[in-house]
């Protein structure tokens, strides 16, 4: 068998279908990332499909059910290690980005549980200040040959570059005024200085 060959049948049987969309690479992830964002209780105005995000999700899927997962690390952290720039607030560690529905039949049965999990509902659905702000999302989904299956959804906001605007205000033109006034500011091009001093030598006439 060719290597070609070889990864794909790998690939087939992770379930990763090399033509998915980028928020799943097979129908079953593609379907759970659909449903979490048409959920009547979605509390995002957007939410778009991250091809980064769903590749993680993916191996992510199969590492939990195959039980390969790095020890020590969090979900934070495994974002971070391959490649994902969270934006400026995230903690570099903990679970604020990932939610998991182990043993779940179908992408409807998978949705259920996480909406109804007091631990992946405000990540699902946007709940809050923070959560409402992420606005990328994976999803993963995995079978082994055993019929034990795992989905993995990876919700987070990326990084931008901060916007710096430059506006430049101009000050008015300081008239400096000192002993020009006495013989050569009516000569002056100035027209501030000439005003000045007119306006100064008429004070001074007036006795101001």
């Amino acid at each position: 068998m060719t290597l070609l060959v070889i990864l794909t049948g790998l690939l087939q049987l992770a379930g990763i279908d090399n033509a998915g969309t980028a928020c799943g690479h097979n129908a079953h992830a593609q379907k759970l990332a659909s449903l979490i964002m048409a959920h009547a209780s979605q509390q995002r105005t957007e939410l778009r499909c991250n091809k980064l995000l769903a590749k993680i999700a993916a191996q992510r899927a199969i590492e939990l059910v195959d039980g390969s997962t790095a020890p020590g690390l969090t979900p934070n952290q495994i974002l971070t290690k391959n490649g994902f720039r969270f934006a400026s607030f995230y903690p570099p560690s903990g679970n604020q980005v990932e939610a998991v529905a182990k043993e779940a039949e179908t992408p409807e049965s998978a949705i259920g549980y996480l909406v109804d999990s007091y631990k992946h509902r405000d990540l699902v659905l946007g709940n809050g200040d923070f959560f409402s702000r992420q606005s990328e999302i994976g999803v993963g989904y995995y079978k082994n040959e055993q019929n034990q299956t795992q989905y993995v959804v990876l919700i987070a906001e990326a990084y931008t570059s901060p916007k710096v605007v430059n506006k430049q205000e101009l000050a008015n033109p300081k008239v400096i005024i000192n002993a020009v006034c006495v013989k050569t500011w009516r000569f002056s091009k100035n027209d501030g200085l000439r005003k000045e001093c007119r306006e100064r030598r008429q004070k001074k006439r007036d006795g101001k």
